[in-house]
């Protein structure tokens, strides 16, 4: 680890010294934002096709992208997804709006549109009145032609190989125009995932001593076929609607054979089967200057999934193998989203937007597990669980937006959330449960956006926020990594935190690149982690607190008659804190013309009492130390571009009622390179893990609870993904 703390300082040291040679940009400030556009004839000289490629190109872009992708697959400062559209959504706009969608997403739709259907890309830095999110930071928004009769086709055919394993083949067609006031977009899209991994695993025991290998070998194959469409209408009264729909049927099948050195029957095999459907259909309708209240703008969203999954695991082979287990995982789920927001000016220099939004979603999970020990035995029930869940949000907001000075912009935010859960649960030897929750919750925010000139910025952001629950933790599931069962809590909570943070940003000179840094610091409110469940008795048969079983100390007679168990819950409190610096600067200083490379450090230092232990820890698998880099480099007279990029994050830990389990990731590493031909057709060769080793862990286990501190030994795993390699050819007609 010191070796990598090394490296990132060293690397981050190099940038801030190119900083100072780096070219800088300009930036044209409208007295209400600061932005930075790129109008269609910067991407001239490049050999975009779509519209991803034409912001993989600008200097910064390329950090909103991954930021977008993080939060959408909840990977946010809390670690929990937002709930509903709310204000904050994704930071990338498409002609000032954002998309009515969640599986239809905005990170799919960049890689569909064609780069002739581009007009301007705007960087809009800080806070501003009329945008259609809050920014938090960073706003891109994409400029489209429309309003002619014209149309253009896209074409990707694309081939993924897994090296010493398959070929996985993928096509995308999409068909996008113009007619009048319509514009539209329709695509298919065959697609084609899953990993091979392999795990070698030694088995310590409580000296150290080895007493058994294992070798895993898992693959997963993915299918889908996704279907999308994109509408919108401009009617002659200035207002517009727009229409947006996805289904998506999808099916998997994985294999995972377990070989240890001491078992009797060997191996373990687990054959897995899966399907589910998505579908999605949003929209929004806008219309300016309606009498008294501003202007109007109506979002709404349904959308449902249906998931089912079995597990086959046999022990043995040949005519010795039988099957000791089954498992079914069922799901069902649905939303419906409903928001209305009207703005208006108050003066020259303020702004409201103001409205409401309901949310309701419904989810119906079934979890069943049969079981038997030899051949000659009959499969029985040894767990199942039904859980029935319905919730319904009402939120009303309030957004100003004050231009104070042309350099100095506050936004200030007030909303509040009404909601309720109601949740069926009925788990096998127990009587069925309802819960019946209310929970209102006020979301203050006050953003801040000073510029000092035209390339310095500074902004403070204060906010509460509130996450959706997970209702995966609801029920029970098997956790194959930890090779545990992990019962459903249907009593938690949402997690609330207060995140304050201030931020720098500096943009180098002629379109150089920019640097920005921000110090941020998040207080926590019913934190979800793992709880210890046991129902802890002393010696008369009491119930007793945790502290005081051991206290007592407990007898292992007494030990014996305890059901130790942890769930998912909540703990009053828990911090973050912590440093983002993130760079991207051109690199024609040093004779690179048209290369950009971007560094990002985060340090995210996370703190919570470990429920099991008493002692703080950090959260799990929150890594202390990330360290990113992207590197791209556009040959334009070859038509050549070629990049690499790679993450590498520090030591990270997961803790529960009876292990501590320790893990160190490895560096990642991807790389590409494409030519683009005269006529546009453009050819791309990807690598993906092209180290092969993805992370090496220590699995620390205890008897019955790590308070005991009666270590039971070590399960040591190196895990590796067989690297993938993609070829892709794609076009615009």
């Amino acid at each position: 680890m010191n070796n990598k703390k090394r490296l990132v300082t060293a690397l981050m040291t190099n940038v801030f010294t190119f900083s100072q040679f780096a070219y800088a940009q300009n930036v044209e400030s409208d007295g209400d934002a600061s932005i930075v556009t790129y109008e269609k004839e910067y991407f001239a000289d490049y050999n975009a096709v779509t519209l991803l490629d034409m912001l993989q190109i600008i200097p910064g872009a390329n950090d909103i992208l991954n930021k977008n992708q993080n939060q959408r697959g909840g990977n946010s400062a809390s670690g929990q997804r937002a709930r509903g559209f709310g204000s904050g959504g994704d930071q990338i706009l498409i002609n000032g709006k954002r998309l009515a969608g969640k599986t239809n997403s905005v990170d799919d739709t960049l890689g569909r549109i064609s780069a002739d259907q581009v007009e301007k890309i705007e960087l809009i830095r800080g806070a501003t009145a009329g945008l259609d999110v809050q920014s938090q930071g960073l706003v891109i928004n994409i400029t489209l032609a429309g309003g002619a009769s014209t149309s253009t086709t896209f074409v990707r055919l694309q081939n993924r190989y897994t090296i010493h394993h398959r070929n996985q083949p993928g096509a995308l067609i999409s068909h996008s125009g113009s007619w009048d006031a319509l514009d539209y977009t329709f695509s298919i899209e065959r697609k084609r995932g899953g990993f091979n991994r392999e795990r070698i695993e030694q088995f310590l025991d409580a000296n150290g001593d080895k007493t058994a290998d294992q070798f895993v070998d898992h693959k997963f194959d993915y299918k889908s076929i996704e279907m999308i469409t994109n509408l919108s209408y401009a009617f002659k009264d200035n207002s517009n609607l727009r229409l947006n729909g996805l289904y998506e049927p999808a099916g998997w099948d994985g294999l995972e054979t377990r070989d240890n050195t001491s078992s009797t029957l060997r191996p373990l095999t687990w054959n897995t089967d899966g399907d589910n459907d998505k579908w999605e259909v949003g929209g929004d309708y806008s219309r300016s200057n309606v009498p008294l209240l501003g202007s109007l703008r109506l979002l709404f969203l349904i959308n449902g999934e249906t998931r089912s999954e079995l597990h086959n695991r046999f022990r043995g082979s040949d005519a010795e193998e039988f099957e000791y287990n089954i498992e079914y995982n069922n799901e069902k789920k649905n939303e419906r989203i409903f928001r209305l927001a009207f703005t208006t000016s108050l003066t020259d220099k303020q702004a409201i937007e103001y409205g409401a939004e309901t949310a309701i979603n419904t989810s119906e999970r079934f979890f069943r597990n049969e079981e038997r020990e030899t051949a000659l035995d009959i499969l029985e029930l040894t767990n199942s669980d039904v859980v029935d869940i319905k919730e319904n949000r009402y939120e009303i907001f309030a957004h100003h937006t004050y231009n104070i000075t042309l350099n100095f912009v506050v936004q200030t935010s007030l909303q509040n959330e009404f909601s309720k859960i109601v949740a069926n649960n009925v788990f096998a030897g127990a009587a069925p449960t309802t819960r019946d929750t209310s929970f209102s919750y006020f979301k203050p925010r006050i953003n801040l956006r000073y510029d000092l000139g035209e390339r310095d910025q500074v902004r403070a952001t204060v906010e509460k926020k509130v996450s959706q629950l997970n209702f995966s933790n609801f029920v029970t599931r098997f956790d194959r990594l930890a090779n545990v069962l992990r019962v459903g809590n249907t009593n938690i909570r949402p997690e609330q935190v207060w995140e304050y943070s201030v931020q720098y940003e500096h943009r180098f000179l002629n379109d150089g690149g920019s640097f920005d840094i921000e110090l941020f610091y998040h207080r926590f409110n019913d934190h979800i982690t793992r709880v210890d469940f046991s129902e802890y008795e002393n010696f008369t048969g009491d119930s007793i607190a945790a502290e005081a079983f051991f206290n007592l100390p407990p007898t292992v007679a007494l030990r014996d008659n305890i059901s130790f168990l942890s769930k998912s819950g909540n703990i009053p409190n828990a911090t973050a804190y912590g440093v983002r610096a993130n760079t991207s600067i051109r690199l024609s200083f040093i004779g690179l013309q048209n290369a950009v490379l971007a560094l990002n450090y985060v340090f995210d230092k996370t703190e919570a009492i470990d429920q099991f232990t008493g002692t703080k820890r950090p959260f799990d698998w929150r890594s202390p130390h990330t360290f990113g880099f992207n590197f791209r480099h556009d040959l334009n007279d070859y038509g050549v571009s070629y990049g690499i990029s790679g993450q590498a994050q520090s030591n990270r830990e997961s803790n529960d009622i009876d292990y501590n389990w320790i893990a160190d990731p490895i560096m990642s590493l991807e790389a590409f390179v494409e030519y683009t031909f005269n006529n546009g057709v453009k050819v791309r060769l990807a690598g993906e893990n092209l180290r092969t080793k993805r992370w090496d862990s220590d699995f620390n286990r205890y008897q019955d609870h790590i308070r005991f501190g009666e270590f039971n030994g070590t399960l040591r795993r190196l895990e590796k993904q067989a690297t993938e390699i993609e070829i892709s050819v794609q076009a615009t007609f």
